[in-house]
């Protein structure tokens, strides 16, 4: 018969697991069988993992082969067959077996018949395998006990009982085991949960480790900004020390000004009284002179009122003068003529004649005298410096503004209305101000009357036009029609060029008449004009068209004679009247020497200036001609030039005519000033007769 292992004794023992994540010891304990003898033994996941197929292997022993014994029931025969030791051996080996199952059938309480200690088994452990270790382990005390034969219903109802027993042990074990599984899950749920709490432990820790870096960092920073502050309040310390020392010095220099200004204030106090005492006799004094002075004003304001009352009657008499001679002067029949000085201007300081003249005007009242204080030469060669005095119809100082000059002659324009030829012709050097006078500052002409800005530097000649416009416009209500015609024309090298035409120069093409007191030009255009702006326009044009030249004297020179020709058309239906007369507006070329203007240089200059100065010089020649010959009719060299044979009814015919002499203020231009200014003279003696209106009545 097979023989069952059977373990030895088991010391009681505390085994320690690791737990999963190395996590530390932890203590386990064997669940205890259901006897009074308590077995421990350390149990792994490695052990269970082993023992329980052999748990298994020998629960099904027992069950099917009774604790996988087998014991042969003694033969009823045959048996004095068998070997005496064989007998003996089966018979102990069967003894210890129902021995051990009875031991632990009895709650596991040591059967003290030769056996010397019997252990429980392992959970998961066959009891009939330990019953069976256990009767191994004494079967020579057994064998030696019993040396008889067993009794065969005995051993049946041993049998019977160890198979009890082994039902009972299978569901012990059974319990045991679901126990131990269960506590194996909670273990290792505990496991999990220990485990999940050391890394919640360790994030925990990490993030107080780095919270406790940034407490670190801040702390880091905040000692720098207290050694900083500390740093600032000692130096804020130390200047607030030191302004606080000063303040004390401020303090006690003040206590000591405050104690000499208490003896000064004691002084002042006893002045101040002596003071208002003083004021107290000069307010006495003042109202007395208060009184005198309203008096005093009273009787200023009554002389003032005086005064202005006599300038009104001396201005109304002045005007009256000037009208009444401006009367004689017509009936004399002389020409009238002003002089204008020119004030200094940049192009002065460029030509390097930026020193003035002497120049003085006598008797501003009557404003009519120049006076010149230039070098003379006497008969031995001396040289000396003399006063030349020069008497006009008016100057004008270089203050005088264009309206001063046209407000002088706008009874010459206005005659034109009533059928008086007038003639108003610009002379002097080149640069002296005769463009200027007539047509005014640069667009001017154009913008005239829609700029108010450009109309004070407006000349004549728009201030002209829109006059006769205007009064032109006013006189309709007393049954006046008036046209205006216009012509514009420009003479170079003693031609004729017609600058509203294609401004082309051909002496053959233009022939000048002279009928009845009227001068015509050939072949010119004349344009109908029905506004002033019409008029400025034309001008603009010609202006571009005229003659210009670069000069000594002027950076643009005009190197020819314009004359704009404007004839009055009037008629009256109510009382048949017509009138008929031109207005013209001559502006001269320079009159300045050749050696002036530099033209002595240059062929074309050359000729031009020649040109300039014989017209001018035929000119003098009328003018001289005009003053000899006052009871006579010996002729007139009228034809000597273009220039005076158009001038021929201006200069000696019928017609009110008024020479404007332009002055540089420069002392460069001394000798040139002096020239004109005689020439003017001799101008202004020169007698042309009494003018008379161009009328008629209708039938």
């Amino acid at each position: 018969m097979s023989s069952i292992p059977v373990p030895q004794t088991v010391k009681r023992q505390r085994s320690t697991a690791t737990m999963p994540g190395g996590a530390g010891p932890s203590k386990l304990r064997t669940p205890a069988a259901p006897s009074t003898m308590s077995t421990t033994r350390s149990v792994s996941a490695a052990d269970n993992a082993r023992f329980v197929p052999a748990r298994r292997a020998a629960a099904t022993t027992i069950t099917a082969s009774s604790i996988g014994v087998t014991l042969p029931r003694a033969p009823m025969t045959n048996t004095t067959n068998r070997p005496a030791a064989a007998t003996v051996a089966t018979t102990r080996s069967a003894s210890a077996s129902k021995i051990a199952a009875g031991a632990a059938l009895s709650g596991g309480a040591a059967v003290r018949r030769g056996v010397t200690s019997v252990t429980r088994p392992r959970p998961g452990t066959n009891a009939a395998a330990a019953a069976a270790a256990s009767a191994r382990s004494s079967n020579g005390s057994t064998t030696s006990a019993n040396s008889g034969d067993v009794d065969p219903s005995r051993m049946d109802a041993m049998e019977s009982r160890l198979a009890s027993m082994a039902e009972l042990f299978e569901l012990e074990r059974q319990k045991t085991e679901e126990k131990w599984n269960k506590e194996r899950s909670e273990r290792l749920a505990q496991e999990d949960k220990v485990r999940q709490l050391e890394e919640d432990l360790l994030e925990q820790r990490k993030i107080a480790q780095s919270k406790q870096d940034e407490i670190k960092r801040r702390r880091t920073i905040a000692d720098d900004e207290i050694l900083q502050l500390t740093a600032k309040f000692n130096r804020e310390k130390r200047l607030l020390e030191s302004e606080l020392e000063q303040e004390r010095e401020t303090v006690v220099a003040l206590k000591a000004t405050l104690n000499q200004q208490s003896t000064s204030h004691l002084t002042m106090e006893s002045t101040n009284t002596a003071l208002r005492s003083q004021i107290q006799v000069l307010q006495d004094e003042i109202e007395t002179l208060r009184s005198k002075v309203a008096s005093m004003d009273k009787d200023i304001a009554e002389t003032k009122e005086a005064n202005l009352h006599l300038e009104n009657e001396l201005r109304e008499a002045e005007s009256l003068r000037r009208k009444l001679h401006n009367e004689v002067q017509e009936l004399r029949g002389n020409i009238r003529v002003f002089c204008r000085v020119r004030p200094p201007s940049n192009n002065d300081a460029n030509n390097g004649t930026e020193a003035l003249a002497t120049i003085r005007f006598p008797n501003e009242r009557e404003a009519a005298q120049i006076e010149l204080l230039a070098a003379g030469e006497s008969a031995t060669g001396t040289v000396t410096m003399r006063n030349h005095l020069f008497t006009f119809d008016r100057v004008f100082q270089p203050t005088a503004s264009q309206a001063d000059v046209f407000e002088e002659i706008a009874h010459l324009t206005q005659s034109v209305l009533d059928g008086y030829n007038t003639s108003i012709f610009a002379y002097g050097q080149t640069g002296s101000g005769k463009t200027h006078t007539l047509e005014g500052a640069p667009d001017s002409i154009t913008n005239y009357g829609s700029d108010p800005s450009a109309d004070a530097g407006a000349g004549l000649i728009p201030r002209a036009v829109q006059m006769l416009w205007s009064t032109a416009e006013s006189l309709k209500d007393k049954g006046w029609k008036y046209d205006f015609e216009g012509s514009m024309l420009e003479i170079y090298l003693d031609n004729i060029n017609d600058l509203l035409g294609k401004a082309e120069v051909d002496k053959a093409k233009h022939e000048i008449k002279h009928d009845k007191g009227r001068t015509t030009v050939s072949d010119t255009v004349v344009v109908a004009l029905d506004s002033p702006a019409q008029v400025f326009a034309l001008l603009d044009k010609a202006k571009k068209r005229r003659q210009v030249a670069a000069t000594l004297m002027n950076e643009r020179s005009s190197r020819s004679h314009s004359v704009f020709m404007l004839r009055v058309r009037g008629q009256n239906a109510t009382t048949m009247e017509a009138c008929d007369a031109v207005l013209s507006l001559v502006d001269l070329a320079g009159s300045e020497r050749l050696a002036n203007s530099g033209s002595d240089k240059d062929p074309v200059r050359l000729k031009e200036a020649q040109s300039i100065n014989k017209s001018l010089s035929s000119l003098a020649d009328v003018i001289s001609a005009l003053g000899q010959n006052k009871n006579s009719t010996s002729h007139v060299p009228y034809r000597n030039s273009t220039l005076t044979w158009l001038l021929k009814n201006s200069l000696g015919g019928n017609s009110k005519t008024l020479m404007l002499l332009a002055l540089s203020p420069m002392a460069a231009h001394l000798n040139e000033s002096l020239c004109s200014l005689r020439f003017a003279t001799k101008v202004n003696s020169t007698t042309i007769g009494t003018a008379k209106a161009v009328k008629s009545i209708g039938s």
